[in-house]
């Protein structure tokens, strides 16, 4: 919402900027934001993207653009952003004084001339040795743990950032950000904690996934092959397991890298449920098929639909020269036919879509 800027809804953006003012009454929270989401690799960068929409508002469209805005309701919002961002200002000063300990000027009570006056108790006591004590020991200490606290602060920030400048490199060549967060310590250099980065980060263009998993080169192919491994499709219908895998990657359009991932995940469902088919064969052939059937139920452009009788037919054979039951291929067919079967979509705007 903080973000369009040129077909914003006026009623919307108000609400949502008074809801920011609400927040910068207590600075706390906002920093809890910003270390809980911005330093946190896992989460979106809520602070930043925060601040920037609250810029984007009180600049106001680009000139010449177009706005669905009034001219009274657009100068009410640049105020409005404006109040928000001073806000946050202050609210951070705020933090920064009291972390500090430098008194509110506004509130400090200046002292009566009696309270400069050091009293018995007040005075630098000697030690044994005849040594003064240190004064402020207490306080010291408490400053240099909160030192070190910022300095987490900063460094979890700054390791958000390089992780992130990775999957942007990436997003453009898989090899190549996979080689730059190895070689910045972001990520381990096995296959299988590459095949967890490729499963569980965020942000990852999910078509560069399937072609990365579907490389012939020996790395690659290891590289897939833990991947799948990550999965356990005990107990999961056929159908319901392909749909699990293919959630996080969309499958590559060169036949080719199919077979090879259709083929591992075969052999890795037939080993989560032994009992199901009488080889990996059966599985695969039927997984692919069961990927046509999916392309051809759910895609426009394709208009002699498969039938049922057809998918039937197609799959003749395929379990060692035996025909599987024609009851579960109509299953099959039945929940493909209602539900297609597609990825989770993670990308970022439709994370930015939900501020």
């Amino acid at each position: 919402i903080l973000e369009n800027v040129v077909q914003p809804n006026f009623q919307q953006k108000i609400i949502v900027l008074r809801f920011v003012d609400k927040l910068c009454v207590d600075s706390q929270i906002l920093v809890d934001i910003f270390i809980n989401y911005d330093c946190d690799i896992n989460s979106s960068n809520i602070f930043e993207r925060m601040v920037n929409g609250l810029l984007k508002t009180a600049q106001g469209a680009p000139p010449g653009t177009a706005t669905t805005l009034l001219p009274p309701q657009e100068v009410t919002m640049k105020l409005e952003a404006m109040k928000s961002l001073v806000a946050i200002l202050k609210s951070m000063g705020d933090w920064m004084n009291k972390q500090l300990h430098i008194p509110d000027p506004h509130s400090a009570k200046k002292p009566d001339a009696a309270e400069n006056i050091p009293g018995p108790g007040s005075l630098p006591m000697a030690n044994g040795n005849g040594d003064e004590a240190v004064e402020g020991l207490d306080s010291h200490s408490e400053t240099s743990t909160e030192a070190s606290d910022v300095s987490t602060i900063e460094q979890q920030r700054a390791y958000k950032l390089e992780f992130q400048e990775g999957i942007s490199l990436f997003n453009r060549n898989p090899k190549k950000g996979i080689e730059f967060l190895i070689n910045a310590n972001k990520l381990g250099n096995s296959v299988e904690e590459i095949a967890a980065f490729l499963k569980n980060t965020s942000g990852l263009n999910k078509t560069l996934i399937g072609d990365y998993l579907g490389e012939r080169e020996d790395f690659s192919l290891k590289v897939m092959h833990a991947y799948v491994e990550c999965f356990d499709f005990q107990g999961l219908d056929f159908d319901e397991a392909i749909r699990v895998f293919l959630q996080g990657f969309r499958l590559p359009g060169e036949a080719q890298k199919i077979d090879r991932i259709m083929e591992k995940f075969a052999e890795r469902y037939c080993k989560c449920n032994p009992k199901v088919f009488s080889s990996a064969d059966t599985a695969y052939v039927l997984a692919y098929s069961v990927i046509l059937l999916n392309t051809d139920a759910h895609k426009p452009m394709v208009k002699n639909k498969m039938s049922a009788d057809d998918f039937i037919r197609n799959n003749r054979g395929i379990d060692d020269g035996k025909d599987l039951p024609e009851q579960y291929l109509r299953f099959l067919f039945e929940r493909i036919s209602k539900k297609e079967i597609k990825m989770k979509e993670y990308d970022l705007a439709l994370q930015q879509s939900s501020l």
